[in-house]
C-alpha cells in the first residue's frame, strides 16, 4: 500500500482522512470536557428519547465522556454504564484505520456472529431495564 492515493484533485496523503478525524475527535474530546453538557451548550439532545420518551441505551454518552474526562469515573458510570466500552472501541477502530492506512495493518481478528447477537441483546436489556419505573438509578 503506498502512502499516497490518487484523488479527483490530484495527490492526497493517506493518513490526510485519519489525521483529520483525530483532530476533529480531539477538539470535541476538549469541548465536552470544558463544556458540562448537562447544563447546556452546543449539544444535541438524543433523537431517540426526544421521539420515544425514554432512555436508549446511549443516553448519557456524552455526560459521561465529560465526567470521565475529568476524572470522575464513578460519575461517569452512573451517566452511562458503556461509556469507557464505546470510548475504547472508537479510539481501537481510530487506530486500526490509521495503521492500516499507514501499511502497518493490525492482525485481523474473527468475530463470531453470537458475539454480535450477545451485544445487540445486552444493549436491548440495558435499554428495557433503564427504562422500568423502580430503576432510576441507571438513567443517564
Amino acid at each position: 500500500m503506498t502512502a499516497t492515493a490518487n484523488t479527483a484533485g490530484g495527490r492526497f496523503p493517506a493518513l490526510a482522512a485519519p489525521i483529520a478525524c483525530g483532530c476533529c475527535l480531539l477538539a470535541g474530546a476538549a469541548y465536552v470536557t470544558m463544556a458540562d453538557p448537562g447544563e447546556g451548550g452546543l449539544f444535541l439532545p438524543c433523537p431517540f428519547r426526544t421521539l420515544t420518551g425514554w432512555w436508549c441505551p446511549g443516553c448519557g454518552l456524552t455526560r459521561a465522556t465529560h465526567h470521565l474526562f475529568r476524572g470522575d469515573l464513578v460519575q461517569a458510570l452512573r451517566f452511562n454504564i458503556f461509556v469507557v466500552l464505546v470510548l475504547g472501541g472508537l479510539a481501537g477502530a481510530w487506530l486500526a484505520w490509521t495503521l492500516r492506512l499507514a501499511g502497518k495493518p493490525l492482525r485481523q481478528v474473527r468475530v463470531p456472529g453470537f458475539v454480535y447477537a450477545a451485544c445487540a441483546t445486552v444493549l436491548v436489556g440495558f435499554a428495557i431495564v433503564r427504562n422500568l419505573p423502580g430503576v432510576p438509578g441507571l438513567r443517564g
